[in-house]
């Protein structure tokens, strides 16, 4: 499985730099969320691990609702856009409704993994439900998403 998924990034990161991959649109969420969470990776393959992150833990990570969060191995989360989050205690991510995703997050696969949960939208500051799409990659755990409009 893992020199598949090792393949198939190597193959995607080959065709991005040869142009032919397009960027999906972000009149498909998913879609756009995928691209976002695989350039994480790619950027990390690129760049190391502390260049991806430094990346990740600033403001021109954000693309308008899109950014990047990067969890560690022990589950704390090494980068985020917002200094609050970051090295925020797995046991905290838990929505206004009670409901604890932090170990939906944590049980992401190299394979990818949706969750939903309820968050506030930074672009509009209104909570929202947010669906996250998270990929395990070299033991981290790379995750974008897009917030539901009314």
């Amino acid at each position: 499985m893992y020199r598949a998924t090792a393949f198939l990034l190597t193959l995607g990161l080959a065709l991005v730099v040869a142009g032919c991959v397009a960027i999906p649109s972000r009149n498909d969420p998913a879609a756009y969320t995928q691209s976002i969470v695989q350039d994480a990776i790619r950027r990390y393959q690129r760049e190391g691990r502390q260049a991806a992150i430094d990346y990740h833990n600033s403001a021109e990570n954000v693309d308008g609702q899109w950014y990047v969060v990067i969890i560690g191995e022990d589950g704390y989360t090494i980068a985020h856009y917002n200094p609050e989050i970051k090295g925020r205690d797995p046991a905290l991510r838990i929505d206004s409704t009670g409901y604890f995703f932090g170990d939906e997050m944590l049980s992401a696969t190299e394979a990818g993994k949706w969750i939903s949960y309820l968050a506030l939208n930074p672009e509009t500051g209104e909570e929202r439900r947010k669906h996250t799409w998270l990929v395990r990659y070299d033991g981290l755990i790379f995750g974008s998403g897009w917030y539901e409009d009314e």
